[in-house]
């Protein structure tokens, strides 16, 4: 058992080494060689921001609170993993580690660039916020995470009343 889940814990590390590196050699390229490209007309566009606030721009200006936010929530979300990894399943920890290569693919353009490289716009003719892949990471691992913790929650439930 016990091997099964440091296999576990390394295949997630794998994980997070491989998005992380997605992230930031797709953003190096977007800074390098492009600043906009209409992909699908009206649909998506490769556009280059550089973001230095949060979130759908909430918080301009704000770097160094929004450093010290992210070392704080993913040295939190690490010392879940490192706590709970023996009472973890695979999902749960794969997903962990989803949210931690997003989180830290956001937090080294901040300590590097001093802001956020995002360049995926969709619906270019509406205000939906342009991301980047480390952004889709966090909120596609919080939303899985989410579900995670509801079918849980059901089946404990279903557990109580019989």
């Amino acid at each position: 058992m016990e091997q099964k889940k440091n296999k576990n814990l390394r295949y997630g590390i794998i994980i997070f080494i491989i998005l992380l590196l997605v992230d930031q050699i797709s953003k190096q390229i977007m800074i390098s060689y492009y600043e906009h490209i209409n992909i699908i007309s009206g649909i998506l566009e490769i556009q280059v921001e550089h973001n230095t606030g949060g979130a759908f721009g909430v918080g301009q200006q704000s770097t160094v609170m929004f450093i010290i936010a992210n070392i704080v929530v993913l040295g939190l979300i690490i010392r879940f993993i490192y706590l709970q990894k023996n009472f973890m399943d695979r999902k749960t920890l794969y997903t962990l580690f989803v949210i931690l290569a997003g989180g830290f693919g956001n937090l080294i353009d901040r300590l590097i660039r001093g802001y956020v490289v995002d360049f995926i716009k969709i619906f270019p003719k509406t205000n939906f916020p342009i991301f980047n892949f480390a952004d889709m990471y966090i909120t596609l691992g919080w939303i899985l995470l989410a579900l995670i913790f509801a079918i849980y929650t059901y089946k404990e439930i279903k557990v109580v009343k019989k």
